[in-house]
């Protein structure tokens, strides 16, 4: 009976969707103007672009880019009526919070990709990176030997950096977002 409480605690761990995850992926995908629209939308369906504009104080250029964008994620959904008076089109917006799992488990399969691809190339280059004083860029020995071990911003003399460290922090950063499924 202990195992199945357990158990169910766990998954109940791994669906609960908080305000601060929702959060996060909002800002991560739009900023800190989208937690605004998010935040205003929340509990409200069909809300027309001007309203959300002039609730959450955007101008109406930045409102529509961060409204599209978390359509582009299917977070916000819209309909577009034609209105009569004015002959234009309106489009009136609603949150879809369901769809906030799919695209925290897409971000994150998306990072854990780039990470694994990050490590691959580091393992493949132990200890043959060469970096810039003023840290302008990184390369890898047949990168810095096309540009003669120059810095191809700034000029200066690049530096082999050891990437044993950077190794460990890439694994590290992999076992969290794997633990985080």
């Amino acid at each position: 009976m202990l195992f199945f409480g357990l158990l169910l605690e766990n998954r109940l761990k791994v669906t609960m969707l908080t305000n601060k995850k929702i959060h996060q992926t909002i800002r991560e995908i739009s900023g800190e103007e989208g937690i605004k629209i998010v935040e205003f939308l929340k509990n409200r369906k069909n809300i027309s672009e001007f309203v959300i504009a002039e609730k959450t104080k955007l101008d109406m250029q930045r409102t529509r880019n961060v409204l599209y964008t978390l359509n582009n994620f299917n977070i916000a959904a819209y309909i577009r009526r034609k209105d009569r008076k004015k002959g234009w089109y309106i489009s009136y917006w609603t949150f879809n919070r369901k769809r906030v799992k799919d695209v925290i488990e897409k971000i994150r399969t998306q990072k854990l990709e780039m990470l694994k691809d990050r490590l691959k190339r580091e393992e493949e280059n132990v200890n043959n990176f060469y970096i810039c004083d003023n840290a302008c860029s990184r390369l890898d020995f047949d990168q810095a030997s096309e540009y003669e071990f120059k810095c191809p911003e700034c000029g200066h003399l690049l530096a082999l950096q050891p990437n044993d460290k950077t190794i460990i922090n890439i694994r590290e950063r992999i076992r969290e977002l794997e633990s985080e499924a």
